[in-house]
């Protein structure tokens, strides 16, 4: 009798924790440590809940959950790269001498959106950045040879703007880390400026381009100015499409002000 009684009562808590234990199951868990710290990351598949959480020895120091969020561990967003995403994690890549994790965070559909968080594991935990990269790929690259790798990924400043999202060039941006944070490093980002001949050759091909993608701003139209406006020659830029905007095509003053005012409520352009 009192071994039937335990059968009876076995099977009822498997009835009641069956439930939860396949509930658990049905998504992603990745772990991962880091000297003291543990990194968790969930992805929930039934409610398209996303969750880091980071801890310290038994306190958690961070944690952010959103729906729709898709975390993994170092960059995932890096084109065509052949090197395991997370290299840089529990390496010093800023010259603090302190490890640091790199997270990634995708947003799903589309076209949107890229977050790399760059986390200082020290005695306390600090966020160095999130970076706002919205649909563009992101490279860790030691552009200058210092030996720590500064972020360079592609603005969207003008998104859909001026042309569907296919059609919507980025512009180059570099982040460096300087003391304790990163900014932008608009001597990473500036390129020499067109030669007269190289000038003149461009004006030409958007000439074309005016003609050739009427009545759709062109595709080579609109990178010209964002790769002359990112690497510092913004002024260029506005005289080039001054140059090469079709006599009698209405709209340039108003498309001025509105790619000028694009860029400068971009967080990542510097005139």
């Amino acid at each position: 009798m009192k071994n039937l009684s335990r059968r009876i009562l076995s099977l009822f808590f498997l009835i009641l924790i069956f439930p939860i234990l396949a509930y658990s199951f049905d998504g992603r868990l990745e772990k991962k440590k880091h000297g003291p710290y543990r990194i968790s990351l969930l992805q929930d598949f039934q409610t398209g809940l996303g969750k880091i959480v980071i801890q310290k020895g038994r306190v958690k120091v961070f944690e952010e959950a959103e729906i729709d969020h898709h975390y993994y561990f170092g960059n995932h967003f890096e084109p065509n790269s052949d090197e395991p995403a997370d290299i840089f994690s529990g390496r010093d890549i800023t010259g603090r001498g302190r490890a640091n994790l790199v997270i990634s965070n995708w947003t799903g559909g589309a076209h949107c959106c890229h977050f790399l968080h760059i986390f200082e594991l020290g005695q306390s935990l600090r966020e160095l950045v999130t970076v706002e990269a919205l649909s563009a790929s992101i490279r860790l690259v030691d552009l200058d040879r210092d030996g720590y790798p500064e972020i360079e990924f592609w603005d969207g400043a003008i998104d859909e703007q001026f042309a569907c999202f296919a059609r919507s060039p980025g512009g180059r941006v570099v982040l460096k880390f300087r003391k304790d944070h990163y900014e932008v490093a608009t001597h990473l980002m500036k390129r020499a400026a067109p030669t007269a001949k190289k000038l003149k050759r461009l004006k030409l091909d958007l000439a074309r381009a005016f003609k050739e993608e009427s009545p759709d701003l062109p595709y080579r139209f609109l990178k010209a100015l964002m790769d002359l406006s990112y690497s510092g020659h913004f002024k260029l830029a506005l005289q080039v499409a001054d140059e090469t905007w079709p006599v009698g095509k209405p709209g340039l003053e108003k498309f001025k002000s509105e790619f000028s005012q694009a860029l400068q409520n971009s967080q990542y352009w510097k005139e």
